[in-house]
């Protein structure tokens, strides 16, 4: 059977022979893992043995293995981490399946797979002896789910947290599920608390420089773009914020000049209550035209930062940043 992580947890009985797990978000795959190997657990397997398909690993003492179960554990899991060497992938696991006891379970954890690997026979196969768990990292309105059913879990429902932490942490499931526990051990759980506790993380700062930009503090926008770039951070991640708020402000602007509800966009475009006033008063400042130069000086930047064009990215950054804040920059874009 084929399923989404979220349909793991409505099959926790149901415990199969061969597991495939494919995915690139490092997140989703340890949860899957780890649900798979409580369930295998709870019905008796208590021999979980990895492997690593990588240099030196060997097909045919895998197989081997698989053969002659432990003689000191009733049931056996075999977890196959597969690294690199997918060439001969399908094939292998293919004549590895039929060597499983009734007692043995095969989970294989592989990367992301094409769409045409996906309809192989291998895939199929493991599709109907056991189920096939296809990956990909939550994004919109199954992210900011995701994050208020896990902020439930922890005791807290506060809709603002929820599409704060999921705007913040787009892109890195890894880091809502971190804000999440600590917000849950501090003791105020509060809007405040998760800026405290988030203050020192680089995705969080990252919105400080955005932050600052709409309230049109030229200052402080650009003391924080200096110290990022003095730090040496990543630009890309800061591009991507940029580039965010300004295709929200370019919505809003539009929408603005109808005369037209901000609701809708806000909610499309999740935006917490707490933030929606920023942004409102940024577009009330910001004309038609100049959000049209910001927006073709962020796709400039993604240019440059992906190679395709000569350019200094922190320098782009930093003109993009001052001009949300309110500075012409007409001759920088």
């Amino acid at each position: 059977m084929r399923l989404k992580f979220e349909d793991l947890s409505a099959r926790a009985r149901d415990l199969r022979k061969a597991y495939l797990i494919c995915g690139d978000e490092p997140f989703l795959v340890e949860e899957a893992v780890t649900h798979i190997v409580r369930v295998a657990e709870a019905h008796g397997v208590s021999d979980r043995q990895r492997f690593s398909l990588e240099a030196g690993f060997s097909w045919p003492q895998f197989r081997q293995t698989l053969a002659s179960p432990s003689l000191f554990a009733p049931r056996s899991l075999y977890e196959l981490r597969v690294r690199e060497g997918r060439e001969a992938l399908g094939r292998e696991l293919l004549a590895c399946l039929p060597l499983l006891s009734v007692d043995a379970i095969l989970l294989v954890v592989t990367g992301a797979l094409e769409r045409s690997s996906l309809k192989a026979e291998w895939v199929e196969t493991f599709a109907e002896q056991g189920h096939v768990v296809t990956l990909t990292a939550f994004e919109g309105e199954r992210l900011v789910g995701w994050v208020r059913q896990r902020l439930r879990e922890a005791g807290i429902r506060d809709e603002d947290i929820a599409a704060r932490i999921a705007y913040y942490a787009e892109g890195n499931m890894g880091a809502a599920s971190d804000a999440i526990m600590r917000l849950k051990d501090d003791p105020k759980r509060d809007l405040a608390a998760l800026s405290d506790i988030m203050g020192d993380e680089a995705r969080f700062d990252v919105f400080a420089v955005t932050d600052a930009a709409l309230k049109g503090d030229l200052a402080l926008t650009h003391r924080y773009v200096r110290r990022l770039r003095a730090e040496a951070r990543d630009p890309i991640l800061m591009s991507w914020a940029l580039a965010r708020e300004v295709r929200v402000l370019v919505k809003v602007v539009a929408a603005q000049a109808k005369n037209g509800a901000l609701t809708e966009i806000f909610r499309r475009e999740r935006v917490w209550a707490a933030r929606q006033g920023l942004l409102t008063s940024a577009a009330k400042r910001l004309s038609q035209a100049t959000l049209r130069r910001l927006l073709l000086g962020c796709a400039r930047l993604d240019r440059v930062n992906k190679g395709r064009a000569d350019g200094d990215s922190w320098l782009l950054i930093e003109t993009i940043a001052l001009a949300l804040a309110g500075m012409p920059a007409e001759g920088g874009l």
